[in-house]
């Protein structure tokens, strides 16, 4: 039965042996110009996966709408305020990086001893976070 390609994950229903949920192909099966071969050929699907999820939706359709519908909800509230406020300070960090990298470039950092090895983001923040702060 095609059905049983669908298996329960933390996200709800989703394709066995994949990351999509039922909800990921929903707005192809609401698109009549969206063919099953289409859809099987954007998300590398097989026609067995994707008629699966299809009949998943046809079977269950009140609960993947009120799902879809939350989801819908919650991308329309956006991020919390703190998840905003985090995302601009790693901006900032990424352009300090940047600034760092152009310095760089430039000789800023000509009289280090030697050819060195060139930091990775990782330690280069690494580094930045175990000096101490600026002005202190």
């Amino acid at each position: 039965m095609a059905i049983d390609v669908i298996v329960d994950g933390i996200c709800g229903p989703v394709i066995g042996g994949t990351r999509f949920t039922v909800y990921n192909l929903l707005p192809y099966f609401l698109d009549p110009t969206a063919t099953e071969a289409y859809i099987c050929r954007v998300h590398d699907l097989t026609p067995h996966q994707v008629a699966a999820a299809r009949s998943y939706v046809l079977n269950n359709p009140d609960t993947v709408l009120a799902e879809h519908l939350k989801i819908e909800a919650r991308m329309a509230a956006g991020n919390p305020p703190e998840v905003i406020e985090k995302a601009k300070q790693t901006h900032a960090t990424f352009l300090n990086f940047r600034k760092w990298l152009a310095e760089r470039e430039e000789g800023a950092e000509r009289d280090r001893p030697g050819p060195g090895r060139f930091p990775t983001f990782q330690e280069w923040l690494a580094e930045r976070e175990s000096r101490p702060a600026e002005g202190s």
